[in-house]
C-alpha cells in the first residue's frame, strides 16, 4: 500500500516538474465513451482522455488529471471493461500517434487521428514525422448517430471525402537571406 502511494506521489511530482510528452496512443471505445490512452517514450507515464459518445451535437471531453504507471493503466482499462460488460465492454479501436482535431460538418463531431507516420528528419535532436495515414471516427455511437437527421448524408459525402484527403507536413530547411534567418513549417490538408 505504501509503495502505491509513493508511486502516485512520484507521478504527481513529475507531472508538476516538467511537461509529459506522449508519443503513442491507443484508442478504445465503449457504447458511452472513447478512451484515448497515451504513453511517453519510455513507457513510464500514461494519461487518459475520455470523450463522451452519447451527446449527438456537443463535444464533451475529460482529461484525467492522474498520471498512471503501465500496470495502473492496465488495471483502469480492466475496470472500465468490467463496468461496461452489459453493453459490450471495452473494445480496442486503433493505435494512433496523435489527434489532428475534431470536425463538425452537418451533424455530429468526428475525431481525426494519425494512424501512420514516417520519420522525415531531426530538428535539435527531436524527430520530425510526416503523416502517412489518418482515420476519422464519428464521436457519437451508432445508436445516437442513427437518430440524427443529417448523419447518413454526411457519412456518404463530407466524411468520405475528408478521409481521402492526404495530410502531409513539409519542413523547409532553414535558410539565410543576408542577415535574416527564416524557417517555415507548412501543414497541408
Amino acid at each position: 500500500m505504501g509503495s502505491e502511494s509513493h508511486q502516485q506521489s512520484e507521478n504527481n511530482e513529475h507531472e508538476h516538474s516538467r511537461p509529459l510528452y506522449l508519443q503513442k496512443f491507443r484508442l478504445y471505445e465503449t457504447t458511452s465513451n472513447f478512451y484515448m490512452v497515451g504513453r511517453d517514450k519510455t513507457r513510464t507515464y500514461w494519461k487518459v482522455l475520455k470523450i463522451d459518445r452519447l451527446e449527438p451535437t456537443e463535444l464533451i471531453m475529460y482529461e484525467d488529471s492522474a498520471t498512471y504507471s503501465e500496470i495502473e493503466c492496465i488495471d483502469l482499462l480492466k475496470r472500465i471493461h468490467e463496468g461496461n460488460k452489459s453493453t459490450g465492454g471495452l473494445k480496442f479501436v486503433s493505435t494512433c500517434y496523435g489527434i489532428v482535431g475534431f470536425v463538425k460538418f452537418l451533424g455530429p463531431y468526428h475525431m481525426l487521428v494519425i494512424t501512420k507516420r514516417r520519420k522525415i528528419g531531426v530538428i535539435c535532436g527531436h524527430a520530425v514525422y510526416a503523416i502517412t495515414k489518418s482515420e476519422m471516427f464519428p464521436i457519437p455511437n451508432s445508436t445516437v448517430l442513427s437518430k440524427m437527421p443529417y448523419s447518413k448524408n454526411e457519412n456518404r459525402s463530407f466524411v468520405n471525402f475528408a478521409c481521402k484527403c492526404k495530410i502531409s507536413i513539409v519542413f523547409l530547411r532553414r535558410h539565410y537571406n543576408g542577415n535574416r534567418n527564416a524557417s517555415s513549417l507548412f501543414v497541408s490538408l
